[in-house]
């Protein structure tokens, strides 16, 4: 179950508050001055409860469930058994989360419609593929409303999300009267080289205010909480959108990418029969040794192994929802597994557990 941490409702005054704005200013000393005005002259925040979840998953689709307002389709692409955490807040304008987990995964996604988001991963991932780019931990990455998005996150991903209605964001731009155009982040997936310092700032404040969450011990704290995330962080992202309009990173290499999604889609939708080399290589137009390359570069693993995943993943789908009528065996066969001794042992060292186990955890039996 969810642990639902101790955060109720509050009400403060943020002219009250003594606001420990950076000293270092982003763009020009009229713009601090305007930026100090609004966080010492906000008007007091409505009675809204602050809503916090915590919890730990084995199961990627329950993570999928549990991050309010997202639309996930992930797929686990190593072996292993998955240690996932989610840490939630949400408040009536703000929504913040903190997602790690230790599987590489092939994630396809839509974001909060409505909303803008903003996503900073942590320096030790490295990069990852995201929206059809490479992008690294020094970037901030903007998530459209409601946009689709693909990523290849690697084992050990661990980052934090924060999201705000566009008009919410407009109106303190206004009184700040900052230059944004928020109407430039409404398509696609945008990455933007920032300065590194402000990188590291936000990320603090990020790890700050999951430290203040996790360690919550009264009211002083809750405060915090609700006026570094309805406050300082939304103000802080629009000055660097002010600061910094949006670009695109270099793609890794248009064609060999062209040819792995269109081979990845065709194993998608014929991974019951499952598909043949020359299949997939008709369907990709490339030589299976191109094809090869592609898949190690995009999702870091060959289009086999990508293949076994696919069908893997279809197999633990169906066993968390199947009718008493149904047996593991069944399922296993309508995904092209007709040994069950050897698919029991590749079950087994992709998932971490037996498929009985997974029927067991579900429920169903």
């Amino acid at each position: 179950m969810y642990e639902i941490l101790g955060i109720r409702s509050l009400q403060h005054s943020m002219g009250c508050l003594h606001c420990r704005y950076s000293e270092r200013d982003l763009s020009s000393t009229t713009s601090r001055i305007r930026t100090e005005a609004f966080l010492n002259s906000a008007t007091p925040l409505p009675e809204n409860p602050i809503q916090v979840v915590q919890h730990t998953f084995l199961d990627i689709d329950q993570l999928a469930e549990a991050i309010a307002g997202w639309d996930l389709d992930w797929k686990q692409l190593d072996s292993g058994r998955l240690e996932a955490e989610i840490l939630q807040v949400a408040s009536a304008e703000a929504n913040f989360e903190r997602v790690a987990f230790n599987r590489r995964f092939a994630q396809r996604s839509s974001s909060p419609s409505g909303r803008l988001t903003f996503g900073l991963i942590e320096k030790t991932v490295g990069e990852i593929g995201w929206c059809r780019k490479r992008v690294s931990s020094d970037e901030l990455l903007v998530f459209s409303p409601g946009g689709d998005n693909e990523c290849v996150s690697k084992p050990g991903f661990r980052g934090h999300l924060v999201s705000y209605s566009e008009g919410y964001l407009e109106r303190i731009a206004a009184d700040l009267e900052l230059p944004v155009n928020l109407g430039l982040y409404r398509e696609g997936g945008h990455a933007l080289h920032i300065d590194a310092r402000e990188t590291e700032e936000l990320r603090r404040r990020l790890r700050r205010l999951d430290r203040t969450v996790i360690n919550d011990t009264g009211n002083a704290e809750r405060r915090w909480i609700r006026h570094e995330l309805e406050t300082e962080i939304p103000v802080r992202l629009l000055r660097i959108l002010a600061a910094d309009p949006p670009t695109s990173p270099p793609r890794v290499d248009g064609c060999r990418v062209r040819a792995a999604r269109r081979a990845r889609d065709h194993m998608d939708s014929h991974a019951d029969e499952p598909p043949t080399i020359e299949a997939v290589c008709r369907a990709a137009e490339v030589s299976w040794r191109t094809l090869n390359y592609a898949f190690r570069e995009l999702f870091g693993v060959t289009p086999k192994q990508y293949l076994q995943a696919t069908r893997l993943d279809g197999v633990r789908k169906e066993l968390q929802n199947v009718g008493p009528e149904a047996t593991i065996s069944d399922v296993a066969n309508g995904w092209g597994f007709w040994h069950m001794g050897q698919f029991a042992a590749d079950y087994r060292r992709h998932f971490g557990e037996l498929p009985s186990e997974t029927v067991r955890r579900a429920g169903c039996v």
